[in-house]
């Protein structure tokens, strides 16, 4: 008998006769001739020695050896196709898919990324940022960071901290600032993605009919961040997006006082997903981090 790795090809061909239940159906499946495939099955029972197929009119049909030989190579591909598709499956399971808001991505998940990747430096992350924090949908991803109330029926859900805005701004602008009111002379800096912050923090401090407010709009928080520790005004803050900041003094508190919502910020996962192991790992890490 020839050579196994010889006979894959041949094998091969045989197998699709036997599924399609004929040479030019098989053909069509592997987008070959019908001579092709006929050439495919004579080299098999020339490698043999064996007869396969006998003529049934203008078709032809297995022999009794050709069926049993037919059943087991059947077999034996839909294990190697299953064993192939456990690997892809493998594969996949290694690479986690985040969808997040940019400026939590910037400010609060990737720089406390790193001990993730020390623990489980096997596992490939893919993080996506989207426009609106209102939104994040799960479509394309494992895991998603969304802003709300954490009613969400159709996703299991970790709770990573709540609203709570902060005016902050450099040290030396700070001594400017005894109360709140006097924050309506500073220039303010505004987020285009949290417009209501600022009035949502006067107004929880007292400053309930404040007019237009001065300042700066721009793009995101992660922006007016920036913009504060150049010295440029006084950003509201998202506590947990400025900790690391606050710790080593480049920026501080202008004025004590919080503003909280009811609202907070969640990581949510497909059900179905959540006991592979980047998701269950991921999430048993991102509950300890603070």
């Amino acid at each position: 008998m020839q050579n196994l790795r010889a006979l894959l090809s041949p094998l091969r061909a045989f197998d699709a006769v036997y599924r399609a239940k004929g040479v030019s159906r098989a053909a069509q499946l592997l987008h070959v001739t019908p001579g092709a495939v006929s050439q495919q099955i004579k080299q098999l029972e020339t490698g043999l020695g064996v007869q396969l197929f006998q003529k049934a009119g203008r078709e032809i049909e297995l022999t009794a050896v050709g069926e049993r030989l037919a059943t087991r190579v059947c077999d034996a591909f839909d294990r190697l196709h299953e064993a192939l598709g456990d690997l892809a499956d493998s594969q996949r399971e290694q690479r986690l898919r985040l969808k997040v808001p940019p400026s939590i991505a910037i400010r609060w998940l990737v720089p406390r990324l790193h001990g993730f990747h020390a623990l489980h430096p096997d596992i490939a992350l893919e993080i996506a940022t989207i426009a609106l924090a209102d939104d994040v949908r799960l479509e394309g991803a494992d895991c998603a960071i969304r802003h709300g109330m954490g009613e969400w029926a159709d996703v299991e859900l970790d709770h990573l901290f709540d609203d709570e805005f902060v005016p902050v701004c450099t040290p030396v602008l700070a001594e400017q600032f005894q109360e709140p009111s006097d924050l309506l002379r500073a220039d303010l800096l505004h987020s285009m993605l949290r417009p209501q912050a600022w009035p949502l923090w006067l107004g929880s401090a007292g400053l309930l009919n404040t007019p237009s407010l001065p300042g700066i709009a721009l793009a995101n928080a992660a922006l007016c961040y920036q913009a504060a520790a150049d010295g440029l005004g006084v950003a509201m803050a998202q506590r947990a997006y400025v900790q690391d900041d606050l710790r080593t003094g480049r920026l501080v508190v202008a004025v004590d006082h919080v503003a909280k919502t009811e609202l907070g910020y969640y990581l949510v996962c497909d059900p179905l997903k959540a006991a592979t192991a980047p998701v269950r790992l991921f999430r048993d890490w991102i509950r300890s981090v603070r």
